[in-house]
């Protein structure tokens, strides 16, 4: 059994929430095959993420990676699914975002905006959210948890961790690479 405290800053607002959770998720994480599924005719790609996917990292994980250790490339001009699933305890939202936090896409996510306007926004426990794009320009960005990646949490280097790696190539196919 593990209990998990988060503190979660919204603007002028600041949630504390603790958990205890047991017995659910796994030890192990996701093949990175498993992740991505392709259809390189209609230039496609779906990404299913498992938030709070297991213990790693404190259940702060994306299908049981942390840290950066989870890297998702697709080809510029590809319509992005990002599937979602909450299997943690505790709201999370997951997105593509710039190193400024603002959406990389139109529809990669909730914007920071959204947070401060709704801040009971979120993919709540045993939920899902599909979110649609066009990975229209070439770049890195971060595939993370809005809500635990705010500057406050930053300058008090916390040990969050639940990003990845979302990069668009000029060209190229589709396809996940993890590291444990």
């Amino acid at each position: 059994m593990q209990t998990v405290t988060r503190i979660i800053s919204v603007g002028c607002t600041m949630v504390v929430s603790a958990l205890t959770l047991s017995g659910c998720g796994t030890d192990t994480n996701s093949t990175p095959s498993s992740l991505l599924v392709t259809n390189p005719t209609a230039r496609t790609a779906d990404i299913y993420l498992v938030a709070g996917y297991n213990r790693n990292n404190l259940w702060d994980n994306f299908n049981g990676y942390a840290n950066g250790n989870l890297s998702v490339s697709v080809p510029v001009g590809y319509r992005v699914s990002l599937h979602v699933t909450n299997d943690g305890g505790v709201p999370y939202d997951v997105g593509v975002y710039t190193t400024d936090q603002r959406l990389a896409f139109p529809g990669a996510g909730t914007s920071l905006e959204g947070y401060v306007q709704n801040p009971s926004a979120g993919i709540m426990p045993g939920s899902s959210a599909t979110y649609s794009f066009v990975a229209n320009r070439v770049g890195d960005y971060r595939l993370a948890d809005l809500l635990y990646q705010f500057p406050a949490h930053q300058q008090a280097r916390l040990p969050i961790g639940m990003w990845g790696e979302f990069h668009v190539t000029a060209a190229g196919s589709p396809h996940v690479t993890a590291t444990t």
